[in-house]
C-alpha cells in the first residue's frame, strides 16, 4: 500500500533522524585518538538507538582472527549480571559471511540449532562485522532479552552502517596508537645508543691510551716510558708478564697511540684452541678444509688487516700454528686452512706471555726463530707487588667505575681498608685487585663506605688483619648498646619493678641488678 503524505513525512522524519544520529556519532569519534575511548562512544550509542540490553566490541587478534578479545563492553543493569559473550559458531558465521547477521529467536533459528548459550535471558541478536579494506578487524554485538521483542530491520540497518563507518576510524587509532609506541620504544633506543656512543668514545680515548693504565710508580713508568718509543713503528713487540698484570692495557695503548689506531685491534688467546681451530680462527679456512666448514670463512689476520692483532699468551701455541704466525710476521703471508693459495695482509703483531720462552725454546715446546723476531722490543709488566705505591690510584680508578655501574656517588673506601690492600702480595696481580675492589662495593653497607670487614678473607688472613677482633668489638658495642636501651624501656614499662622486669626480659633478678649496675641504672624497687 502506496504510503500517504502523512506516512512519508513520518518515514522521511526517520531517515533524517537516524542519518543526523550517524552524522553525529561519525563526527564524535573522529575528534578522539584514544581507542578505548571510541570504542565506548560507539557501542553506547548504538545500544542507545537499537534499544538494546548490552552491546560488546570485540577487537580481532591480528596474528589470530579465530579469537575475539573484548575491549570494551557497556555495563550491565545489574552489576552482579554476566555479560553477553558472542558464541565462535556466530562469530564464525560473521567472520566467513563478512554481513550483518540477525536473528530475532535464538532457541528457534534453524541456523544454529546446535548453539550452546551461557545465559537463557537473550533472546535476539545483531552481529556486525567491523571491516577495514576487506579484512574484519572487528565485530560488533547487540543483544535483547525476551521482554524487549526482537530487533527489526532498521536496527540491523543501523547496527551495519554505524559499524561500517566507524571501522576506518577504530582501525586508524588503533595504528595511530602502536606507531606511537614504536614511535617511542625508537627515540628510547636512539636515547640509549646515543649515551652509549659517548660511553664508547669515552672508553677508548681515555681506557685504551696511555692515560689508562694507572699508576706513579717507577716501575710503571719505565713500562710507559718504552711502550710509547714503539708507537711510531710497526716493529713485533712482546710483552712479558704474569697473569693479570694488564698486558692487554699496555697492548691496546700501543695500538690507540700508533698510525694504525684507526684500524681493527683483533684479540685472539692462543692457549684455548686445538691446533685446528685455533689456525682456523687465526688464518680461516676454505669451505670443506675440515669437518664443519659448510663455509668458508676469513680469519682474525684478514679482519685485522690495516690494524693491530694481539696475540695472548703466544707461548701456548703449538709449533705448527708457530710457523704460520712466523710467516705473518715475516712477510705478511697468510694460508687459510685448506686453501692451495696465500694471501697477505698489512698488520702489526703485538704478542703477550707469563712464560720463560727461552725456557720454552730449550724444552722444544717454543720456536727460537719465532721468538727473535716477535721480542724486536720486549716490555715487561710488573707485578702489583712491585709497585705497592700505585694500590692508592688503582683503588681509586676501581671505584669510580663502580660508582657509575652502581650508580652509588658516595662509594668510598676507609684508610684503614685501604692499608690492608697495600699489605697484601696480590698473587692475581691488578685483575685480583680489581675483583677485590668489585666485590667489596657490594657487600659494603648502604652508605657505599667500604671498611676491612668487607674484604675478602684471602686479603686480611694474607695481611695477618685481624678483622675478627675488629669485628667483635664493634659488635660488642653494638650489644650492649641494645641491651642498656631493652633494660631502660622494660624498666619504664613495668614502673620500675624489677622482678616483672626481669622475667620480661629472660633473667634472673639477680642477673638483672648486676647489668643495671653495670650501666650505671637504679630504680625504687617497688616489688
Amino acid at each position: 500500500m502506496p504510503l500517504t503524505n502523512s506516512g512519508q513525512s513520518d518515514h522521511l522524519q526517520e531517515a533524517v533522524s537516524e542519518l543526523q544520529a550517524i552524522n553525529s556519532l561519525i563526527e564524535r569519534i573522529c575528534g578522539v585518538r584514544e581507542t578505548n575511548h571510541i570504542m565506548s562512544i560507539i557501542i553506547n550509542e548504538l545500544v542507545r538507538l537499537t534499544e538494546a540490553d548490552q552491546g560488546v566490541i570485540n577487537l580481532l587478534s591480528s596474528d589470530e582472527q579465530s579469537k575475539g578479545r573484548t575491549i570494551v563492553r557497556t555495563k550491565p543493569h545489574d552489576p552482579d549480571e554476566i555479560p553477553f559473550r558472542a558464541s565462535e559458531q556466530i562469530s564464525g558465521w560473521v567472520l566467513k559471511n563478512q554481513t550483518v547477521l540477525l536473528i530475532k529467536d535464538m532457541k528457534s533459528d534453524v541456523r544454529f540449532r546446535d548453539l550452546s548459550l551461557d545465559s537463557d535471558e537473550f533472546t535476539s541478536l545483531i552481529c556486525a562485522p567491523m571491516i577495514v579494506r576487506g579484512d574484519v578487524v572487528g565485530i560488533t554485538s547487540l543483544v535483547r532479552q525476551d521482554e524487549r521483542g526482537s530487533f527489526n530491520e532498521n536496527h540491523v540497518r543501523l547496527a551495519g552502517i554505524i559499524s561500517s563507518q566507524s571501522a576506518q576510524i577504530l582501525s586508524n587509532a588503533l595504528l595511530l596508537e602502536e606507531l606511537a609506541k614504536n614511535n617511542e620504544l625508537l627515540e628510547e633506543s636512539h636515547r640509549q645508543l646515543e649515551k652509549e656512543n659517548v660511553r664508547l668514545a669515552d672508553v677508548i680515548s681515555a681506557g685504551f691510551s696511555f692515560e689508562g693504565i694507572i699508576g706513579h710508580s717507577r716501575a710503571i713508568r719505565q713500562v710507559l716510558t718504552l711502550a710509547s718509543k714503539v708507537c711510531g713503528n710497526d716493529s713485533p713487540v712482546l710483552i712479558m708478564g704474569a697473569t693479570g698484570t694488564g698486558k692487554d692495557l699496555v697492548a691496546r695503548a700501543i695500538h690507540y697511540s700508533s698510525r694504525r689506531r684507526k684500524g681493527p685491534f683483533v684479540i685472539k688467546n692462543c692457549g684455548i684452541k686445538t691446533e685446528t681451530l685455533l689456525e682456523s680462527e687465526l688464518f680461516g679456512h676454505v669451505k670443506g678444509a675440515f669437518t664443519g666448514a659448510d663455509r668458508t670463512k676469513p680469519g682474525l689476520f684478514s679482519e685485522a688487516d690495516g690494524g693491530t692483532v694481539f696475540l695472548d699468551e703466544i707461548g701456548d701455541a703449538p709449533m705448527s700454528t708457530q710457523t704460520a704466525i712466523l710467516r705473518v710476521i715475516e712477510n705478511g703471508e697468510i694460508r687459510p686452512v685448506g686453501a692451495s693459495k696465500s694471501e697477505f695482509v698489512n698488520v702489526r703483531v703485538i704478542s703477550a706471555t707469563n712464560r720463560d720462552l727461552k725456557k720454552a725454546i730449550e724444552l722444544k715446546e717454543f720456536r727460537s726463530d719465532l721468538f727473535y723476531r716477535i721480542n724486536a722490543v720486549t716490555i715487561n709488566v710488573p707485578p702489583l707487588t712491585e709497585r705497592l705505591d700505585d694500590i692508592p690510584l688503582l683503588v681509586e680508578h676501581f671505584l669510580k667505575k663502580q660508582r657509575i655501574g652502581m650508580q652509588n656517588e658516595n662509594l668510598s673506601i676507609t684508610p684503614e681498608a685501604l692499608a690492608v690492600l697495600q699489605k697484601f702480595s696480590w698473587p692475581g696481580n691488578v685483575r685480583q685487585l680489581a675483583n677485590e675492589i668489585e666485590r667489596a662495593s657490594l657487600l659494603c653497607d648502604v652508605e657505599g663506605l667500604i671498611d676491612v670487614t668487607d674484604l675478602s678473607e684471602e686479603v686480611t688472613l694474607g695481611t695477618g688483619t685481624s678483622v675478627s677482633s675488629a669485628a667483635a668489638g664493634q659488635l660488642r658495642s653494638a650489644v650492649e648498646k641494645l641491651e642498656q636501651e631493652m633494660i631502660i624501656r622494660t624498666l619504664k614499662e613495668t614502673k620500675g619493678n624489677i622482678q616483672k622486669s626481669s622475667r620480661f626480659l629472660g633473667l634472673t633478678r639477680k642477673g638483672l641488678k648486676d647489668k643495671m649496675n653495670r650501666y650505671g641504672l637504679s630504680v625504687q624497687d617497688d616489688d
